[in-house]
């Protein structure tokens, strides 16, 4: 008879409307704790720069301006500490394609390793130029 529905317990409603909104307060708590997670397991991570270039960010932002830091090898990193209207062409400025080394947390970690979910930028929390590896090839040994 297909007009006829089952009826389901209103017990049975109950927990399946508890499960549905305890996975999503979780899954909402895991997308939205993306900075707390980023502040875990901080190191340096060596990425090969082509280019940096100064960024608006939109009304939605954290920060109003900031520089997208382009390299080869980790994507497109985000650098916004101490950014502003006056100073982040300057900033940019500054970059010369080369090795550079960028402060990561763990989840910019991923991102820069091309393991995102949701294909974010990397946020440096440092940066730190090192030297060209044909200089030092070229001079030699140190002796």
């Amino acid at each position: 008879m297909a007009g006829r529905h089952a009826k389901t317990s209103p017990r049975r409603d109950g927990l399946v409307t508890v499960i549905s909104l305890t996975v999503m307060a979780l899954a909402g708590t895991w997308l939205l704790s993306d900075g707390l997670r980023d502040a875990q397991d901080v190191t340096w991570v060596r990425c090969d720069v082509t280019g940096a270039k100064p960024q608006r960010g939109d009304n939605h932002s954290s920060v109003p301006w900031y520089l997208a830091v382009y390299t080869e090898d980790c994507g497109t990193i985000v650098y916004q500490i101490g950014t502003n209207e006056e100073n982040v062409d300057g900033l940019a400025a500054t970059f010369e394609p080369g090795p550079y080394e960028f402060k990561l947390g763990a989840v910019s970690q991923r991102r820069a390793e091309g393991k995102s979910l949701l294909d974010h930028a990397a946020v440096a929390k440092d940066i730190r130029r090192l030297p060209a590896e044909d200089n030092a090839l070229e001079e030699g040994p140190q002796r």
